[in-house]
């Protein structure tokens, strides 16, 4: 059980990590090729950095949710198994 909670917690951390070092090149990228297009370009950064906070927030809590949903059902039918 240990086990299982130090490899979900590693994962979640690394994609944590990712999220961090891959949306800010994302960003740059998107800030290149907008002030390409358009000379009258605004600064997005703080709305896409909110837009990425939130949807990794959000995309891990339904991760978490879900795996602890598998993790009860696994167990529940562990507890309702005739053959033990």
């Amino acid at each position: 059980m240990k086990r299982n909670k130090i490899s979900l917690f590693s994962v979640l951390v690394a994609i944590i990590i990712g999220i961090y070092v891959y949306f800010p090149c994302s960003v740059y990228a998107m800030d290149i090729v907008a002030s390409a297009h358009s000379t009258t370009s605004k600064d997005m950064t703080p709305f896409y950095w909110t837009v990425g906070i939130v949807g990794g927030l959000i995309a891990i809590t339904l991760t978490y949710v879900g795996w602890r949903k598998y993790k009860g059902d696994k167990k529940k039918s562990a507890n309702n198994d005739p053959n033990s």
